[in-house]
């Protein structure tokens, strides 16, 4: 038996609207004769749709997602505890405030270099000399960004030395 939308909704109790949702879905099929449903059909689809929605195939399929997701995002987190250990990752703000120090360093000294190489070429008439001075000094400040130590990022700047002693210590306590 073929029938329309709304009669088909009447049949299943849905309403015409939800019919066309359904449909949109792929669930209901058009017949050959694209005049209506096979109701026998539809309704077979229909129950066999409402018993998989109760029966949780749907919902266990997006659990199992939704774990999966989860155990790779834990494994992210491990990987990214594990570089940090390994001093391979930093904090975004430890990050900021080691740079801003160090730029501060930096813009502090290249201020001061005028008042100290006036003092220096202040009687100077030999050009060389003088190019000589300015050239000494801004290598010399230069060097503070080229100083840069990923270990001082964090504020825990490792002592290799300190930590063979307290590893000999421990062995020799054992």
């Amino acid at each position: 038996m073929v029938v329309n939308q709304k009669e088909l909704a009447q049949c299943l109790g849905i309403s015409s609207r939800r019919v066309r949702q359904l449909r949109e879905e792929g669930l209901f099929h058009l017949s050959k004769m694209e005049k209506g449903y096979n109701l026998e059909k539809s309704i077979q689809e229909y129950i066999e749709y409402k018993v998989n929605a109760e029966t949780g195939r749907r919902a266990s399929i997006s659990k199992e997602e939704v774990q999966a997701e989860h155990e790779e995002v834990k494994m992210k987190i491990s990987l990214m505890k594990l570089r940090k250990l390994r001093r391979e990752l930093h904090e975004a703000a430890d990050v900021e405030n080691f740079l801003t120090e160090m730029l501060l360093r930096f813009r502090n000294r290249l201020l001061a270099v005028p008042s100290k190489l006036a003092m220096e070429v202040a009687g100077e008439s030999d050009m060389n000399l003088i190019i000589q001075a300015i050239r000494k000094e801004m290598i010399g400040v230069l060097e503070e960004l080229s100083e840069y130590d990923p270990d001082e990022i964090d504020g825990q700047q490792k002592n290799f030395e300190e930590d063979e002693l307290e590893e000999d210590e421990e062995e020799t306590d054992e």
